[in-house]
């Protein structure tokens, strides 16, 4: 007459393999390091805008800087908001310029956060790598 017992136990299985991905990578005892270890440039020159935008924003820029240039056919320079300074609106003239090492920097953030971007299919990197 009671399915308390068969309940629980559906529920209990139905709690275990929700949480296995937390409790599965806590057990493993290699937790991910907060951020991906990136090689910065050498010099302290700033970027086109601050450490924090460009950390949570840089493929909404670039994707901003595509549209205008390529679809819009938008020449002008880009205004930096955090010191009035002009850049390009260029993946490898702008960008590219401080973060030569695409696998120290590009590659190694990109595969940390496991996200494939598209900017390689039509650009190439210092040296005319790909």
């Amino acid at each position: 007459m009671s399915d308390k017992g068969k309940i629980f136990f559906g529920l209990a299985i139905f709690v275990i393999l929700v949480t296995f991905p937390f409790w599965g990578r806590l057990s493993a005892g290699d937790a991910l390091p907060d951020r991906a270890e990136l090689e910065y440039p050498a010099d302290e020159e700033a970027c086109v805008e601050d450490t924090p935008f460009m950390r949570a924003s840089h493929m909404d820029l670039l994707n901003q800087w595509r549209d205008e240039l390529v679809r819009d056919g938008n020449l002008e320079e880009y205004v930096s908001e955090l010191d009035g300074r002009t850049y390009p609106r260029s993946l490898t003239k702008t960008c590219l310029s401080c973060h030569e090492d695409r696998d120290a920097f590009c590659t190694r953030c990109h595969d940390y956060a496991d996200v494939q971007p598209t900017c390689w299919e039509c650009h190439t990197t210092p040296g005319g790598g790909v």
